[in-house]
This record gives C-alpha cells, sequence and structure tokens, in this order.
C-alpha cells in the first residue's frame, strides 16, 4: 500500500499535536489535583493556627491543660467559632499509662477537620482528640502546630492531613474541571486536525508544482517557470529547478545554433568545390593548376574545420589525460620558437617573459601544447601586422599563471564573455578570410577546464585581446 507523502506529513503534524495535548492534559490535571489539595491543607492549617492561638487562653501553669480536659465543650466552642463542626463529645480518655493498645480501625481520610485534630501538652501527652489520629499510613501525614503563650511553648495541636484529594465537595470540583479540561482538550486536537490538514497542504503545494513543473519540462515545455514564496529549503530547490530549466533551455538553444552554424560552416566551402567542379564538367573551365589550387584551399578548410570540431567532441566527451610533471615555461619556450618565422614574416613582434622559478604542474603534455599552439594561433591570425604579442609566464599560490595578449585590433565588450563560444566570431568574413573556424578559444577552454583550470578574457592594454589561463599547480583529478 503506498503512503503519500501527504498522509505522511498530515499523521506526523496531527500524532504530535494530539501527544504534546494529552501530555499538557495530564500533566495539568495531576498538577491541579496535587495543587488543590496543598491549597486545602493550608488552609486547614491556617484554622489551627488560629486554634492554637484562642487555646492558649485556657491553659494555666499550675493546672496545665485541666480544664480542656474536664470541659470538653469549650474545645467544641472553639471548634465552632472556626466554622467547623466538633464531633461528638464522649468520655475524656484515660491517663496513657493507664490506655490499653487501641483496637480502633486507621482514621478515615474522609473525616472533617475537627475530628482529625489532637491536642499534646508540653510534654507531647495526649490532653484531647482519638488516638486512631495517631495511626498513619501513606495517604496521612501529622502536622503539629505550636500554642505558645508568653513566648514558651505550652502545648501543641496535630492535625492529621490527607495527601490524597478525599473531600467530597473538592472531589466534585476535581471531577467538573477534568471534564473541562477534557472537552478542551478534545476541542484543540479537532483544531490540531484542521490546522496539521491545512499545513500540510500548504508545505507540500510546492512539491506539487514541482512535480508538475518536472512533467511538462519532461515533455518539452523549456518555457516552464515555478512562482516561488519565501525564502525557506523549498524555496531553493525551486529556484534550483528553475535555474535548471533555463539551463537545458539555454543549452538548447546553443545545441541548435551548433547545428545551424555547422551546417553554414561546412556549407561554403562545399558550394564552392561544387561551383568549380560543375564548372569543370560542363567544360567552362579547365582543370588548371590555379584550379585545381583552389580546390585544394577548400579542401583544407573542411579538413581543418572537421578537425577542430572532432578535437571540440573529444574534449566535450572528457577523455582520459595523460598526467604528468611538466615544465610549463620549457614547454612554452618550444612553442614560442616554433612561431618565431611565421610571426617575422606577418611582421609581429613576440615576446616571451617567464617569472623565475615557476613552479612544475601536474598535466597532460599533448593537450597543454595544444592550448599554446591554439593562443599563438589565435593572434597570428587576428593581429594586424606591425602589431606585438606578448606571452608571460608567472606563479600566484598555489596557480601558473598564462598571459597572451596582442595589440589591435579589438574586440567589442559585448563580444568578450561569447568567445570561448564554439563557431562564434565577432567579425564572420574577416575570421573566414584567415582561415578562423571560430572553436581555437572554445578548445582551450574545454583543455583548461579538464585540467581544473579557468580561462579570463579581458582587454589588453596593447589594444587587442588578453587571455589569462590559471591552472592549479596540483591538479585535484590527479
Amino acid at each position: 500500500m503506498r503512503i503519500s507523502l501527504f498522509q505522511k506529513l498530515f499523521a506526523a503534524l496531527l500524532l504530535s499535536s494530539t501527544l504534546v495535548i494529552a501530555t499538557m492534559a495530564i500533566l495539568i490535571n495531576a498538577s491541579f489535583k496535587d495543587g488543590f489539595q496543598q491549597y486545602l491543607n493550608e488552609e486547614e492549617l491556617i484554622k489551627v493556627r488560629q486554634l492554637a492561638t484562642r487555646v492558649s487562653s485556657y491553659y494555666s501553669p499550675n493546672h496545665e491543660w485541666y480544664r480542656i480536659r474536664q470541659s470538653p465543650h469549650i474545645w467544641a466552642s472553639l471548634l465552632q467559632q472556626l466554622g467547623e463542626v466538633p464531633p461528638p463529645i464522649g468520655r475524656r480518655p484515660p491517663p496513657p499509662e493507664q490506655a490499653k493498645t487501641p483496637t480502633m480501625p486507621k482514621p478515615s481520610i474522609m473525616a472533617p477537620l475537627s475530628a482529625r485534630l489532637n491536642l499534646f501538652d508540653a510534654q507531647q501527652q495526649l490532653v484531647l482528640g482519638p488516638r486512631e489520629n495517631l495511626k498513619l499510613h501513606k495517604e496521612i501525614t501529622l502536622e503539629k502546630v505550636p500554642i505558645t503563650l508568653d513566648a514558651q511553648v505550652i502545648g501543641y495541636i496535630t492535625v492529621a492531613q490527607n495527601q490524597s484529594l478525599t473531600n467530597q465537595l473538592a472531589q466534585r470540583f476535581l471531577q467538573s474541571q477534568t471534564k473541562h479540561l477534557a472537552t478542551i482538550s478534545i476541542a484543540v486536537i479537532v483544531l490540531s486536525l484542521l490546522f496539521a490538514l491545512v499545513c500540510a497542504r500548504y508545505l507540500l503545494e510546492p512539491l506539487r508544482a514541482l512535480h508538475k513543473g518536472a512533467n511538462a519540462v519532461g515533455g518539452g515545455d523549456l518555457d516552464y517557470c515555478i512562482k516561488h514564496r519565501g525564502n525557506d529549503e523549498i524555496a531553493d530547490v525551486t529556484k534550483a529547478f528553475n535555474h535548471l530549466v533555463a539551463s537545458l533551455k539555454q543549452q538548447e538553444q546553443l545545441r541548435e545554433r551548433w547545428l545551424s552554424d555547422i551546417s553554414h560552416e561546412l556549407r561554403t566551402p562545399l558550394a564552392v568545390l561544387r561551383g568549380e567542379l560543375e564548372a569543370v564538367q560542363d567544360e567552362i573551365r579547365k582543370p588548371q593548376p590555379e584550379l585545381i589550387d583552389s580546390l585544394h584551399q577548400q579542401v583544407l578548410t573542411l579538413t581543418r574545420l572537421v578537425d577542430d570540431l572532432r578535437a571540440t567532441s573529444q574534449a566535450d566527451l572528457q577523455q582520459q589525460l595523460d598526467l604528468q610533471q611538466l615544465n610549463l615555461d620549457s614547454l612554452l619556450t618550444n612553442v614560442v620558437a616554433s612561431y618565431d618565422r611565421r610571426y617575422q614574416d606577418k611582421q609581429l613582434t613576440l615576446d616571451y617573459i617567464a617569472a623565475d622559478d615557476v613552479a612544475s604542474i601536474i598535466g597532460d603534455k599533448h593537450k597543454l601544447t595544444q592550448l599554446m599552439n591554439n593562443l599563438l594561433e589565435n593572434s597570428y591570425r587576428y593581429t594586424d601586422s606591425g602589431g606585438e604579442v606578448k606571452v608571460a609566464l608567472t606563479q600566484r599560490l598555489d596557480e601558473v599563471v598564462l598571459v597572451v595578449e596582442d595589440s589591435s585590433p579589438g574586440v567589442p565588450d559585448e563580444a568578450l564573455s561569447k568567445l570561448s563560444d564554439r563557431l562564434y566570431r565577432v567579425d564572420q568574413s574577416r575570421s573566414r578570410e584567415f582561415g578562423g573556424s571560430g572553436l581555437g578559444l572554445s578548445i582551450c577552454n574545454n583543455i583548461i577546464q579538464g585540467h581544473q583550470g579557468t580561462l579570463m578574457l579581458d582587454h589588453s592594454h596593447l589594444g587587442g585581446l588578453k587571455v589569462t589561463v590559471y591552472l592549479p599547480i596540483n591538479n585535484p583529478s590527479h
């Protein structure tokens, strides 16, 4: 049986609320019961203290409590003054030394206050009151209140007090309060049920929206966006979902543009080849050396474009790098030296400066050589004759920094962030004129990312483009 998240959340909220309310009701009821009994006992002690004050006037220094012992009605009168019904007046108790072991039952915890009082002299000998009050058990405690006269203790009044609620009127009051508390608890539980229902629906609403959005995106709707509220974890998930959909849409647009650009790039040389060959077939042109050279140049253009596409695809597939310890200074010196003649032929100045003691890095020699070749080839193709290209190698903390910057022409601000995109050219016609496929910097970026590095593009103070490559000394993927 499948239990939905709504049911689980609803049950959790309801059970937790019910448990808290039930626990509070039980504790409140127990606390009220104990507190109410303590209140009743304290009220009794107040009366006993008043009784101790009044009974002291019947004490005689010579005869002590003889008058009270011989006249029990005095005791009864004092109790009546306190609002208590005195117990039946019977025979006074025999002297303690003549008293036999009582056979009466234990005092009733339901007895009124007057029946639970005893009067003792200063030597704590019983003067008045039933002896069964002195037979205690777990539900009764004996409280002793001293009787003083002229700052001297002349006797004691004891009261056997209940520790559990036994007064019938108090019990009825407690039962009434318990019923009210139970009614309130049930009402609160019902309200908690409604709250849990609303709360569960409210909390799960974003998840339903995410589920609906996932189905929509799975069906191809990349314009779907979920409205988020608040700033909690669910809102973060919603934002992440919207960002994911936006990224998917962007990737889809890039893929479509990629296919369109590839088709366009391949169409141009193929159209030239087709036109030249058809001209030969129609005997409009003869297969002279100039024609063959033109066809050869178009084939080279196609070959170069296909090679660049293959290199980009391999970088996308994240082929296994052949990592080894490399001295970038030595590697870069060889690459720069291989371009000296070509740069001189175009009247370009190529300068290379390396800082002392640049640390070796962990990298793929073939890929990094391709990276440097692409950067120098890019500067060679797009720097005007008579310009200059500067290459610098330095170290910053745990990174090696490679900078390649050239002179004019420059790059517009809006083009800087797009230069590493596939097939992007600032000037389409000029790029084709110099043999650029628009994939050079894209391949460089893939190689750098494969080495856990970073590529930065900016304006050069020489007037052209500044390319900065950050490569970690210790490759995390090694």
